[in-house]
C-alpha cells in the first residue's frame, strides 16, 4: 500500500512547502547567474551582491514569483521549467548581444528580432548561428518532452491562488518602497541604459523594459494647458529670403577616434571631419545609444522627442511611428514648399522606415534596392561613397528647395576579431593587451577613413552647386567596442559630435546640443521657425537642463502621439504617398532575341540588380545588364500575358517594394 505524506487544512503537504522553499533557493541561484552573465565578470558580480544586496535581493524576488506561477496548473514541473528556461535564455541572449554592442538587452530587442534577421550573418559566423539554432532546438525539445511525460498533480488552487497573489503583492510593494527610497530607479532613470541595468540588475531592468511604452498622459492633459504651452512660445519671424537646401547627414559608428586616450594611429582617420569642425560650427551631441539604435537617433532629429519619456530601451520606429503620423523636420519644410527625400544605402524595410517614412512627411526614399554602382566592403555593406551621387539626384530632381536626411551605413560592425585576408587596415599602437579589439579597431579605423573621404567629396560637390545649400553631418552612436568612459579624453560614451557646411555664410558660435534639439537648432540657422516641438525648442534656446521645458516638452509628445492633437489646432497630418527612389523605374518595351541564344530584353529606365520581371504575377530570373537594359531567358510569353518589372526587398526576395505599369504581350 502506498505511503502519503500527511496535508494540512490548505491541501498540500510538507513535500509542498519544501519544493517552494527550494524555488527560492533557485531563484537566488538563478538571479546570480543571469548577473554574472550580464556582468561578465565574477568579482564585479559579487561586488553587486555585497554593495547592493536588496537590489540583488528584489531581482530574486522577481525570479521567484514567476516561478510560483507554476502553481497555478496541474503539470507544475513543466511550467517551472518553463519560467526557468524564460530567465535563462533572456540572460544568454543578453550575454550575446553585449558582445557585439553596448547596450543590454531590452523587451524591445525581443520584437525587433524580425526586423534583423537579415543581418545576423554579418553578426555571428555560420558555426555561431548553427549552435544557436541546435540551442533552440534543444530547449524547445526539452520544454515538449516535460509536457508529455510529467504527470499531472492535484493541489489546492484556491490556496494556490491565494499563494501566488501574496507573492505578487509582496513584489509590488518592494517595488513601490525600493523606487521610493531610491534603491531601485524609475524608469525616468533609465536614460542610460547601460548604466541602469548595472545599478538595477538585469531582471528589474528588463521587466521594466517590458511594462513602459509611449508617452505617459501628463496628469493636468486638456486642450487649455496645450494651447498654453503653445501660446508661451516665443514669436520668431523668419527673415531669409533665399532659404537654402538643407541636408541632415547621420553616420554610422561615426566618430572622432582621436580621442581615444594612449592610442595612436598609422593615419588620421578623420582629417575631412576635423576641417569641418574647424571651418564652421560643432559641438557634441547627445545621443540616445551606445554602439547600437541607430532609428532612435534618428527618431531623436527628426521629430524633436526626447526618447527619455518613453518607454525604456522602446524603438519608437517599431511601436508607434510605424502606425500613426507626426510632426517632423519633413513635415515643416514639406509645408514651407520642400521637397523631401529620405536616403540610406542599406535595405529599405530596417526599422519599418519603408512605413515610418511616409508618416514623417517624405516623399522619396531611396534605398540600396534603387542603387546602382555600389561598392561593398569586406563585411557586406554598402559603402558610403554611393551616396554623393544619390543626394545630388535629389537635390536636382526639383527646381525649388530640397530637404535631404541621408543615413549612411559603411562602418557598421561586427567589427573582426581576427584580420580579414586582404582587407586593408589602419594600424593602432597601444591595444596590444587585447588582440581581438586591436583588429576590430584596425578594420574600422579604414572604413571610418573611406567614410570621412566620402564627406569630402560630397563637401566638393556641394562646394559647386548652384543653390545655397546647408549641411549638418553627426555619428549616431559610438562603434560597438564597449569604450568605457575611462578610455576618451573628450565627450562621453552617449555622446557623438556634428559639423555644420554650407556653401554660404553661417553664423553660429560652436554648441554642445541634445540629439533631439539638433533638428530645431538647425532650421533656427535657416530662420525657419514653424513646426510645434521645433518651435518648443527654439523658444527655450536649447538649454541643458530645465524641468519646465522637458515637462512641457514631454505634455507636446503625448498630444502629439497618443493624445486629441490640440497642438495642430484642426491641422490635419496625413501620411505622403512615398515614392521609393527619386527617379522611378519604367518598363518601355519588351523585345525577343532573336539574333542570340533566345530569351528577352526588358528596355526601360533607373533599373537595378534588384529589378526583378514579373510574368503574369510570378517572379522570372532575371539578369541585370545596365540601367536600361533587362534579360529573362526563360520568359515565354502568349498574347494577353502580362509583364512587368519590380523592385523586391533585399531582405526578402518575395517583398516588392515598386513596381512599374504592367505592360500586356500582345504577339
Amino acid at each position: 500500500m502506498r505511503k502519503t505524506e500527511p496535508r494540512t487544512l490548505t491541501g498540500w503537504s510538507t513535500q509542498d512547502y519544501r519544493a517552494l522553499l527550494c524555488d527560492a533557493l533557485v531563484a537566488l541561484v538563478m538571479n546570480f547567474v543571469i548577473e554574472l552573465l550580464a556582468r561578465r565578470n565574477f568579482s564585479d558580480t559579487i561586488s553587486f551582491l555585497i554593495e547592493r544586496p536588496l537590489t540583488f535581493l528584489y531581482g530574486a524576488l522577481i525570479i521567484f514569483f514567476t516561478l510560483s506561477l507554476s502553481l497555478l496548473f496541474r503539470k507544475r514541473t513543466f511550467f517551472f521549467c518553463l519560467a526557468v528556461v524564460f530567465w535563462m535564455a533572456l540572460a544568454l541572449t543578453d550575454y550575446i548581444l553585449l558582445r557585439f554592442r553596448s547596450m543590454p538587452l531590452t523587451a524591445a530587442d525581443i520584437f525587433l528580432m524580425s526586423a534583423t534577421r537579415d543581418i545576423f550573418e554579418k553578426y555571428m559566423s555560420h558555426v555561431g548561428l548553427l549552435l544557436v539554432m541546435l540551442g533552440i532546438s534543444a530547449a524547445l525539445g526539452a520544454v515538449c518532452y516535460l509536457l508529455l511525460t510529467t504527470r499531472s498533480r492535484r493541489r489546492s488552487f484556491s490556496f494556490a491562488l491565494t499563494y501566488v497573489t501574496m507573492i505578487g503583492l509582496t513584489l509590488l510593494s518592494c517595488t513601490l518602497l525600493l523606487q521610493e527610497n531610491g534603491t531601485l530607479d524609475r524608469a525616468s532613470g533609465f536614460s542610460s541604459l547601460p548604466k541602469a541595468y548595472h545599478r538595477n540588475g538585469f531582471c528589474y531592468s528588463f521587466s521594466v523594459s517590458l511594462l513602459t511604452g509611449g508617452v505617459n498622459q501628463p496628469k493636468e492633459y486638456s486642450e487649455e494647458n496645450v494651447k498654453e504651452i503653445i501660446d508661451e512660445q516665443t514669436d520668431l519671424p523668419a527673415t531669409a529670403q533665399n532659404r537654402p537646401n538643407i541636408i541632415f547627414l547621420q553616420m554610422e559608428s561615426f566618430f572622432d577616434a582621436n580621442y581615444l586616450k594612449d592610442v595612436t594611429y598609422s593615419k588620421n582617420p578623420v582629417p575631412v571631419f576635423e576641417s569641418l569642425k574647424r571651418s564652421g560650427p560643432s559641438g557634441l551631441l547627445s545621443v540616445p545609444a551606445i554602439g547600437a539604435g541607430t532609428a532612435n537617433t534618428e527618431f531623436e532629429v527628426l521629430t524633436g522627442m526626447n526618447l527619455d519619456h518613453f518607454g525604456v530601451g522602446e524603438y519608437p520606429y517599431m511601436t508607434t511611428v510605424n502606425k500613426v503620423t507626426t510632426e517632423s523636420v519633413a513635415t515643416v519644410l514639406q509645408e514651407l514648399g520642400y521637397a523631401t527625400h529620405a536616403i540610406h544605402n542599406n535595405n529599405a524595410t530596417f526599422y519599418d522606415r519603408n512605413i515610418v517614412y511616409s508618416n514623417l512627411s517624405f516623399e522619396t526614399f531611396t534605398t540600396l534596392e534603387y542603387m546602382n554602382d555600389v561598392d561593398y566592403n569586406p563585411l557586406g555593406w554598402a559603402k558610403d561613397s554611393v551616396l554623393t551621387n544619390e543626394i545630388l539626384k535629389a537635390l536636382q530632381s526639383t527646381d525649388g528647395r530640397d530637404f535631404v536626411f541621408g543615413v549612411s551605413v559603411q562602418a557598421h560592425g561586427k567589427y573582426p576579431t581576427e584580420p580579414i585576408e586582404g582587407a586593408p587596415t589602419i594600424r593602432v599602437s597601444g591595444m596590444d593587451d587585447n588582440e581581438g579589439r586591436k583588429n576590430g579597431m584596425e578594420y574600422y579605423l579604414y572604413q571610418l577613413k573611406e567614410s570621412d573621404k566620402f564627406l569630402g567629396e560630397l563637401t566638393r560637390t556641394l562646394a559647386n552647386f548652384d543653390e545655397p545649400t546647408i549641411l549638418v553631418v553627426y555619428g549616431d552612436h559610438l562603434p560597438s567596442f564597449n569604450i568605457q568612459q575611462e578610455e576618451l579624453s573628450y565627450g562621453d560614451v552617449q555622446s557623438t559630435e556634428y559639423a555644420i557646411w554650407a556653401n554660404y555664410p553661417v553664423h553660429a558660435e560652436d554648441r554642445d546640443l541634445q540629439t533631439y534639439q539638433l533638428g530645431a537648432y538647425i532650421l533656427d540657422l535657416c530662420d525657419i521657425h514653424e513646426g510645434v516641438i521645433m518651435r518648443h525648442h527654439q523658444s527655450y534656446g536649447f538649454p541643458e537642463e530645465n524641468e519646465v521645458y522637458e515637462s512641457k516638452l514631454e505634455a507636446l509628445e503625448y498630444d502629439m502621439l497618443s493624445g486629441d492633437r490640440y497642438s495642430l489646432a484642426g491641422r490635419p497630418l496625413e501620411p505622403t504617398q512615398l515614392q521609393f527612389g527619386v527617379e522611378e523605374i519604367v518598363l518601355t518595351a519588351v523585345v525577343e532575341d532573336t539574333l542570340g541564344s533566345g530569351g528577352y530584353y526588358l528596355r526601360g529606365d533607373h533599373f537595378t540588380p534588384c529589378s526583378r520581371v514579373y510574368l503574369n504575377g510570378a517572379p522570372v530570373e532575371t539578369e541585370f545588364r545596365s540601367e536600361g537594359l533587362l534579360f529573362v531567358r526563360e520568359l515565354k510569353p502568349r498574347v494577353g500575358d502580362e509583364i512587368f518589372v519590380a523592385q523586391i526587398s533585399i531582405s526578402d526576395e518575395t517583398q516588392i517594394l515598386s513596381q512599374t505599369k504592367t505592360f500586356e504581350w500582345t504577339q
